[in-house]
């Protein structure tokens, strides 16, 4: 790996909280979270939770943050966000703090990132052994 490709994988585990999989029909989150069942993810199992269209999948939370996975169309996104108003306030408060870079140095915010690029590498890989994934 290249200077330059180590340089641009670092900033996308800085900056890019979220992470994309195509589908070639429409799924259901009962049928992607049955699909899901057989993955391994680093951040515990996934559960739905919401109705209507506040419904989503999710994952525990780790620390201040948690992924969840939405199903919109023929996109799922799997995306980090704030587990609770506690974490938004430690987020707000160590940017002041820095002046906004609390989050380019947070080791939390880059692992989390890491972890949702980890859940939609592994998605994809369950989606394409069942024919699901949009090639």
């Amino acid at each position: 790996m290249g200077l330059f490709n180590k340089f641009k994988q670092g900033a996308e585990d800085l900056v890019k909280g979220y992470d994309k999989v195509k589908l070639n029909k429409k799924l259901t989150y009962e049928e992607l979270l049955e699909i899901m069942q057989d993955g391994s993810y680093p951040c515990g199992k996934p559960d739905i939770t919401g109705k209507g269209i506040m419904k989503c999948i999710r994952f525990p939370a780790v620390d201040k943050y948690l992924i969840q996975v939405a199903v919109t169309g023929k996109t799922i996104t799997i995306s980090k966000i704030y587990s609770g108003t506690e974490g938004f306030v430690k987020e707000v408060a160590g940017d002041l703090a820095t002046d906004g870079w609390y989050s380019a140095v947070n080791g939390e915010n880059i692992d989390l990132n890491r972890m949702t690029r980890s859940i939609g590498e592994e998605l994809s890989k369950l989606l394409k052994a069942k024919g699901l994934l949009k090639e």
